[in-house]
This record gives structure tokens, sequence and C-alpha cells, in this order.
């Protein structure tokens, strides 16, 4: 155990130390006066969240409770020393959707664009003829009809910003404590009572499961059936050569190819990040091969090869894998269910980094008040799959 000593009593306790966990700890102890205690089974930022490739976009077709969520979250991380006093890293990349009329994928950007422009987020259209000027990296960029260009999209770096804010919270007066599993949840009479640690029991009337791929097993504690998948994502770090990077010193806009299951950003550096997306690969968070497959490599880099042909001579610099955590819908649930006092804020369905800032403010919204001026919290409610085991229904877009 590390980072504080295990107290006896809470008044809300908080199950996972990821950037879900860590900001709504943020939020918590920066806006009430109730006693914090975050617990980490290994270290802050290290499961999902040190894995992510920290995407801050702001184009979700027509959903857009989503893209005032992610904008709402991208001014604080862009101000995030001004709110915590902690630097984070940072950097600005246009996200770019490349599109055909006529195709889902062009209905979704399209969508994306119009619901952009009315939220007077920056965005812009080129048109096809427009495309070679703005992607000369990209072969054959001009056969797509359009491209809708997520202006002020970014990136920045999850373990950064998950212990970022677990250092805000604990200035805030909050406990964190790392190293320290929780092995069950305790209620009585419907209602939370504490929780059990490695290390000993919490007396507490809130919990937060904030778990992320382990939440389902917490939920089993409380006789709450969470309905996520986990699948293994695999990513790998490119050297561009020299001459590309001194013909792109942006190198790549952060983009994927219409229905891909894979997406490419720049590195911190001057490094390509290639990632997999929802690839249907299920595993156990705990037992999951952490190297990427050999053929998988083979595949992103063939392919990517073939979008940038100036990058088939690219060394591989890095290689690791991480998983989502994904409801059927893959739209979040923040939601009290289940014993009174017991809040869930997961699902997150790979892209959840950028919505963090917002989610720490709506579930202190949600413990504090029971709603939540923010959004219209019933769209992540998990009533939603008592009515259907498909939630909202499949995903506009998989890219």
């Amino acid at each position: 155990m590390s980072e504080g000593e295990l107290p006896t009593t809470s008044d809300v306790v908080i199950i996972g130390g990821g950037i879900m966990g860590t900001s709504t700890a943020y939020f918590l102890s920066q806006e009430t006066a109730l006693d914090v205690v975050l617990l980490e089974k290994n270290k802050i930022g290290a499961g999902s969240t040190g894995d992510s490739s920290a995407i801050l976009r702001h184009h979700y077709g027509d959903q857009e409770i989503y893209s005032e969520m992610a904008w709402w979250s991208h001014q604080f991380y862009q101000q995030f020393t001004e709110h915590t006093d902690e630097a984070i890293a940072y950097q600005s990349n246009p996200l770019v959707r490349l599109a055909n009329e006529d195709t889902p994928g062009g209905a979704y950007a399209q969508a994306g664009y119009d619901v952009l422009s009315d939220l007077d987020i920056p965005v812009t259209q080129y048109e096809s003829d427009e495309l070679p000027e703005q992607y000369p990296m990209i072969e054959g960029v001009s056969q797509f009809d359009f491209g809708i260009s997520d202006d002020e999209a970014g990136f920045s770096d999850g373990a950064d910003a998950a212990n970022g804010f677990s250092r805000a919270a604990r200035r805030n007066g909050a406990t964190v404590i790392t190293d320290t599993g929780v092995t069950d949840i305790h209620h009585e009479d419907d209602a939370i009572t504490g929780v059990e640690t490695d290390a000993g029991r919490i007396q507490c009337e809130t919990v937060v499961v904030a778990a992320g791929p382990w939440t389902p097993r917490l939920g089993d504690a409380v006789g709450v059936d969470i309905p996520i998948t986990v699948t293994r994502e695999q990513v790998i770090l490119l050297e561009p050569p020299a001459e590309y990077k001194d013909d792109y010193p942006s190198l790549v806009p952060t983009t994927a190819l219409p229905g891909g299951e894979w997406y490419i950003r720049p590195d911190f550096g001057d490094g390509i990040l290639v990632a997999t997306h929802h690839t249907d690969d299920e595993v156990d968070p705990d037992t999951y091969d952490n190297s990427p497959d050999e053929d998988t490599i083979l595949e992103l880099t063939e392919e990517l090869g073939e979008m940038i042909p100036e990058l088939r001579d690219a060394g591989i610099c890095g290689r690791y894998c991480g998983v989502y955590s994904t409801t059927p819908d893959h739209d979040f649930i923040l939601d009290q269910v289940g014993p009174e006092g017991c809040y869930f804020a997961c699902g997150f369905s790979g892209h959840g980094f950028k919505q963090a800032p917002a989610v720490g403010r709506i579930m202190t919204d949600l413990i504090r008040d029971d709603a939540t001026p923010f959004v219209d919290a019933d769209y992540f409610s998990y009533d939603r799959f008592e009515d259907s085991p498909d939630g909202h229904g499949k995903p506009g877009d998989n890219v």
C-alpha cells in the first residue's frame, strides 16, 4: 500500500485509478466537502488509461451530447495547469474524416460537420479537389468526395493526465491509495455499507466503480450485470524516414480510412502511432498478451504503406497492447445502479479519455445532487439495457 494510509471510514470510495476515477476524485474533492478515498490496485494510470492514444476529438456524427462533452473536456485539458496546478503533455493535431457521398461513412461525417458547426466548434469541409493540398502524404486522397476536418483536435497522454488529476485531488484533501485492490463491495438493506480491500475494510455509504475492464466483476458483488466486452487492441509506433519528416513536419493527420479497423496519429516527438480499433479480439484483462501479433503488425504496416507510400520504409520503434471496455452501443454507463449509493462510470468503448473531465464533473453532480445540469444524464443510464440488450443500438460509425 502506498500514497496514503487506509482509512476505516470515508464518505465516498472510488475504485479505479485510471482517468475516470482520478477525474472523479478531483472534481469531488474540488467541489464538495465529502471525504474521498481513491483506491487503485496497481499504479495510477496503469490500465487502459496508460495505453490510451488519448486523442482529443469532437466529431461524433449526430451525437451532439458527445461533441459538447468532448469540447468542454478539451478546454479543460488545454487549461489543465490553471485548473489543477499540474502540467500534462498536449499537442494539437487536426483530425480528418475522409468520406464519399451516399455512403454510411459520408452521412456520419456530414452529420458531424453539421453538429460542430451548430456548436461553433471549429470545423472545415474540404471538397475532393482540395484534399491533395491539405493531405499530400495520402495516396489517392482525391478519390474521396470530401473530408471533414475537426480543426481543433489534438492528443495528450493518459497516464500523465491521470497522475495530474490524482496529485491535484490529494492536494484538495482526497486520500489516494495505490497497490491496494478491492475484493468486495458490502451492502445491507439495499444500501452500500463499505468496501473490502487487500488491506482491510473501509466503511462508506457511496462507492464509484470506475475500474475499466474489471468493472463487471465488481458489478457481480452488488448483483449488477455490467454489459461490457473487453477486447485487445494492438499498437505500434513507427519512426518515419528522415526525408519524410522533412517533407511533412506535422507527420500525419489523425485519421482512419472509412470503415477501417485501425487509425493513425502523430506521436510525441517525431513518431507515428498506428493502432487497431474494435477488432473483437475478446480477452481476460488479467492475462492478455501485451505484445502485438506479427501478422497484425504486417497487416498494419502494409495497409499504412498503401495509404501513405512514403512510410513503407518506416521503422518500428515501439509496440504494445491495451484493452477496450465496450458496451453493446458503444455508449457510456454513468449511473447509480443496484444498492443505494453504488455508482458506475464505465463502458467507455475506446473513446473515453477525451471525455474524462466531463465525466468527473457529471459523476460529482450525480453524487452530490442526484442530477446534473451539464448534460441529459438519462442518455448514460443503465436502464437502457433493461429495455433492450443493445441499448441505444449499433453505433453509427466504427472509426
